[in-house]
């Protein structure tokens, strides 16, 4: 027994020792200015493949190894459409989408919570993602008072959660194990990622995510492969998860957010997550093109900027309705009385390879 927990921890120390070191091979992507000067720099892992999924360009280490955290969403959906359970229930393609999403929790977020909820025979007591301020109400500067906060149907996650609870219910689990990292649910959502990530997640560094999910570290390259197959889908789970992705983006993120913007930016060609400590996940139908850029600190204020950046590297900006992007080009940053004390300014040069 202490030899398997000595290995175990050695493991551990190995897999973080490794992180490390992948994270220190980032380069230079952003500066935050002040006044006339830089106050600080944000470095990032950047990758870009093509539809034979050969790196086409990057910045640091394009296999840089990360919590994947709430991108892998629209992969995590997969189950719930492979196994019927969409079907059976008669889920709709609103729905579909917003089990991929990270919503801002707005009343028509909560509603397609709720009805994929009711329609599997499940309530909202059993979710288990938790319950925050919405998003939707913090940036319009909108405090609860009609108890939102406590709410988990207002939850960013609770289409994920609502999915992975009608799932559950297909295959037998009772709704409080379904997180459980050993339950079916779980291990369907487990082996779709490392199916479709190409790399076996059972041997990964695993954790807990924001909403209780269980999450695991990969390559950002295994990621971007993820996005990629999806995006380009012709037919079954994957397609059917890209179709709800683009025809309601809405579902995805909410008003404001990035996503949504870029989306569209590319009205019906392109999939996109953001996920939390700064991870973006793109995959484009035509050109066949996914990329991930992971902000090495976790800043998300660089994040955005630098996605715009490198689709403008790479000739997609081109095709891109600007208008919903604009405002994500030279972000301003401001002081609680709105005085624009900087920017944040893209400086970096995608790799070709």
């Amino acid at each position: 027994m202490t030899e398997n927990k000595s290995t175990e921890n050695k493991s551990s120390e190995n897999s973080s020792s490794e992180n490390i070191a992948s994270q220190a091979k980032s380069e230079r992507a952003a500066l935050i200015t002040r006044g006339s000067g830089v106050e600080a720099v944000h470095c990032a892992d950047i990758v870009v493949i093509d539809s034979a999924g050969e790196i086409t360009h990057s910045l640091g280490d394009p296999k840089t190894v990360t919590f994947t955290r709430s991108s892998i969403k629209p992969i995590q959906a997969l189950p719930l459409i492979a196994s019927g359970a969409a079907d059976e229930f008669g889920l709709t393609e609103k729905e579909i989408a917003i089990t991929c999403g990270s919503h801002n929790g707005s009343d028509e977020h909560r509603e397609t919570a709720l009805s994929i909820l009711s329609k599997a025979g499940n309530n909202s007591e059993f979710l288990q993602c938790g319950a925050h301020w919405p998003g939707e109400m913090r940036q319009e500067g909108e405090y609860p008072t009609q108890g939102e906060d406590k709410d988990p149907l207002r939850n960013n996650c609770s289409g994920k959660h609502s999915g992975f609870l009608a799932l559950a219910k297909k295959l037998g689990d009772s709704p409080e194990d379904y997180l459980k990292p050993d339950s079916s649910t779980q291990v369907a959502v487990r082996d779709a990622l490392s199916d479709t990530m190409e790399t076996d997640l059972s041997k990964a560094p695993s954790g807990i995510d924001g909403c209780s999910a269980p999450n695991y570290a990969a390559p950002i390259y295994n990621l971007a492969l993820g996005f990629l197959k999806i995006a380009t889908a012709s037919h079954g789970p994957m397609y059917r998860v890209a179709e709800a992705m683009r025809a309601y983006p809405e579902m995805v993120s909410g008003n404001k957010r990035f996503d949504l913007a870029l989306a569209r930016a590319f009205p019906g060609n392109v999939i996109n997550k953001v996920g939390a400590e700064a991870l973006e996940a793109i995959g484009f139908r035509e050109p066949e093109i996914a990329i991930v850029v992971k902000i090495s600190d976790g800043g998300t204020r660089a994040l955005y900027a630098v996605c715009v950046e490198a689709l403008r590297q790479i000739g997609l900006l081109e095709k891109a309705d600007m208008s919903h992007l604009e405002k994500f080009i030279k972000p301003e940053i401001k002081n609680h009385r709105g005085i624009i004390t900087g920017q944040v300014v893209v400086d970096f040069k995608l790799k070709t390879n």
